[in-house]
């Protein structure tokens, strides 16, 4: 028997830290003896970002909502794992006293009060990850960041990050490429925070790059009939693209975050699929894996259907996807970069 409770106030979480519910999040129900958030589906909303939204993580949202792997639409209703927030005290100078409950990590918790794993770490003098039930953290107060321009940047040159903005649209916005963005304010990700300032055109204090040609030099040959020999600039080659693996040592609900950086392709004979679907080196069958297009930061969530062909082991793909998969992301090459990450 399903029992559905409808919120009469506008409402949801644990007393004394209430939080206005989202108008897409319609009301709890309890199937099973387990609370669930309806969510609705919203224009250009993702798994990922429903996910970090309600603090549950992607595998548990796809576990009640199996055909969710093959796409998103809007309006389509998601039963989301309702977890309470744990209750914090307030404590001199502004501190908070946090609770750990139960199946909370460092990493959601630095979530919870926007903060990083190692400055709680610090301030609770931890010297690995493990929490226990119950254990009591301290969450320091942060003072309000001030973001200072140099004095030779003139404010017409400066961009203040929106809500749902990106660095790929302010780019596209004032007509940029992404990678000047991310020199010009020597930013080393592509996230970028509501109310954040950002140079949309060179500074000042910065020197532009000359490029010059490469010289050409001229050397006379001593015969009877004097002749010019040109010698051609040296031509260098491109560097090899190598994949990349990033282990992140911070656990997410008891797995561990892998990043790999390489080439995507097609997988051939997909065109009447509309599953979002992938071939992987070594993920196992069945993971859920996150694809971003490096090239305009577009991304879809695939699911692992068996492993990558043997092309080569200096081969730069690091998977293969299906043509629904392909088209979601934007490309138009037949090998593009790409970003993967997922949870083993």
């Amino acid at each position: 028997m399903i029992k559905v409770i409808f919120l009469t106030l506008a409402t949801w979480g644990t007393p004394g830290q209430a939080k206005a519910t989202p108008v897409d999040s319609l009301r709890l129900e309890t199937i099973a003896g387990k609370q669930f958030i309806i969510h609705q589906i919203d224009e250009k909303e993702t798994l990922y970002a429903i996910s970090r939204r309600y603090g549950v993580p992607i595998t548990s949202i796809l576990e009640h909502n199996p055909t969710a792997d093959g796409g998103l639409a809007v309006g389509q209703l998601l039963k989301v794992p309702y977890i309470p927030k744990a209750k914090s005290t307030v404590v001199a100078g502004g501190d908070k006293i946090h609770k750990v409950a139960a199946k909370e990590t460092l990493f959601s918790i630095s979530r919870l009060y926007d903060v990083s794993v190692d400055e709680i770490k610090t301030w609770n003098n931890l010297k690995d990850n493990a929490l226990s039930l119950g254990q009591e953290l301290v969450i320091k107060k942060k003072a309000a960041a001030t973001t200072t321009l140099p004095a030779t940047q003139s404010m017409k040159g400066v961009h203040t990050v929106a809500g749902k903005e990106t660095l790929y649209s302010i780019a596209r916005q004032y007509n940029i490429s992404v990678q000047q963005l991310r020199e010009w304010n020597s930013l080393t990700a592509d996230e970028v925070k509501i109310g954040q300032t950002l140079f949309v055109t060179q500074p000042m204090y910065q020197k532009p790059e000359i490029k010059t040609q490469p010289e050409v030099v001229v050397k006379p040959e001593v015969k009877e009939e004097p002749a010019v020999t040109i010698v051609k600039p040296e031509t260098k080659t491109q560097p090899e693209i190598k994949e990349t693996t990033i282990r992140i040592s911070e656990n997410v609900a008891g797995t561990d975050e892998v990043k790999e950086g390489g080439l995507a392709e097609l997988i051939e004979g997909t065109d009447g699929n509309r599953k979002y679907l992938a071939l992987h080196r070594t993920a196992k069958v069945g993971t859920i894996l996150k694809v971003r297009n490096e090239l305009n930061n577009r991304e879809v969530f695939v699911r692992v259907a068996g492993p990558l062909p043997n092309i080569g082991a200096n081969s730069n793909v690091i998977l293969k996807i299906s043509k629904s998969a392909y088209d979601r992301l934007g490309a138009i090459d037949p090998r593009f970069r790409v970003e993967v990450t997922y949870y083993k």
